[in-house]
């Protein structure tokens, strides 16, 4: 009969030993748990240390007011203080009267603010924006002007600014009446830019025009050296508030091959419209372009653009690297280059060989549902911290 081995009896530690082990356990588990606290305090406090000033846009018709709310972002919910930093160029700010900010009863206005800094008195950081009573709508925002806010521990760090647009939500434009606002070409030999103060229909009325002056065909029989309109300073710099609006403007030809055969690489890897911002991406430059298939294209007769600028429209990211594709742009791609323009380029040069074409009506426009929007508080953030879209 064979015998069965049997395995050796577990040790059993001492019952006070077992206890001090615990105690350790239980002591480090302790600890981990204090630093994970501690840690998470830091930022929450770091976080809500410094509310944020939201850039707002507002919508205010022809001779009136409206009253704003500059409340800011404050992780933590403490109330805040806003206190105006720059005044607007055109119309008026007031503080509330008392019976409206009391009990919503006009008049509105109270005392004009007529110098900077000034804290905001009104109830939720409200104050009234006021157009002249006499005023009518020109091709341009309202105004703007800028605010701080403080929750009493802190201030925020980044101003925050407040864009005021009329009914037609336009940002900045150029309409061409009086001349030609300064736009040159970048791509030909010198800006050739000529003004043309007629009509050529609804679309194309006291417009400017410019045409090749260079040519530099490779072996395909593809232009090379394309051209394009540039706009002039008064596009670029602030003009985050155009995210999820539009840029919009009329294109035509007076001379030039369009047709399908005679288009630079058949139309494709070339930008219709780009944006370039000098400071982003750690100052090495960066540009979003919305290339030329993604629109319904141009035939060279009187054709109006209307382009939605957010990520998710068709805008690409030029690559660091030029062995690399261009990249779908995020949304704080997006808001960062709309936030420090340094140039936008209008594309002029479309075929093959010699062409003129026509540019007018040139807008950023916004679009301001409920006569209010905001910047999400992710965009002001540094580094941006914006989600990326679904």
């Amino acid at each position: 009969m064979k015998s069965k081995s049997v395995d050796p009896p577990e040790k059993v530690a001492p019952k006070s030993t077992r206890l001090r082990r615990k105690r350790q356990w239980a002591c480090t588990l302790s600890r981990a748990f204090l630093m994970a606290v501690i840690y998470s305090s830091s930022i929450c406090t770091v976080n809500g240390a410094e509310p944020l000033a939201l850039n707002n846009l507002i919508e205010v018709k022809l001779g009136t007011n409206a009253v704003i709310s500059l409340r800011g972002y404050d992780l933590d919910g403490d109330e805040t203080t806003a206190t105006i930093t720059s005044l607007p160029s055109s119309g008026s700010l007031y503080q509330l009267s008392d019976v409206y900010n009391k009990y919503g009863y006009d008049p509105k206005e109270g005392t004009l603010i007529s110098s900077v800094p000034t804290i905001i008195s009104g109830k939720d950081s409200r104050l009234v924006y006021t157009r002249p009573s006499i005023d009518r709508e020109v091709n341009d925002k309202w105004a703007s002007f800028t605010y701080s806010v403080s929750d009493n521990t802190s201030n925020s760090v980044k101003d925050g600014t407040v864009t005021l647009v009329g009914p037609s939500h336009i940002l900045v434009a150029s309409d061409f009446t009086f001349s030609d606002e300064d736009w040159t070409t970048n791509g030909n030999k010198v800006s050739n830019i000529k003004y043309e103060p007629t009509s050529r229909g609804l679309l194309m009325n006291h417009y400017i025009y410019a045409y090749d002056d260079l040519l530099n065909v490779d072996k395909n029989g593809d232009d090379t050296d394309l051209w394009y309109f540039e706009a002039p300073a008064k596009f670029n710099g602030w003009q985050a508030m155009a995210y999820n609006g539009y840029i919009d403007f009329t294109l035509a030809s007076f001379s030039g091959d369009f047709s399908a055969d005679n288009l630079n690489y058949a139309g494709e890897g070339i930008n219709l419209v780009e944006m370039y911002c000098r400071t982003c991406n750690n100052a090495k430059g960066m540009t979003i372009a919305y290339p030329l298939q993604s629109s319904p294209g141009f035939d060279g007769s009187i054709t109006k653009f209307t382009i939605p600028i957010h990520e998710g429209a068709g805008w690409k990211k030029k690559p660091e690297n030029v062995l690399h594709p261009w990249t779908d742009p995020t949304k704080c791609d997006m808001i960062k280059v709309l936030s420090n323009v340094a140039s936008i380029r209008i594309l002029g040069d479309f075929t093959k060989w010699y062409e003129s074409v026509t540019i007018d009506d040139v807008q950023l426009r916004t679009n301001v549902p409920a006569g209010r929007r905001q910047l999400p508080p992710c965009a002001h953030h540094e580094p941006c911290s914006c989600p990326p879209v679904t």
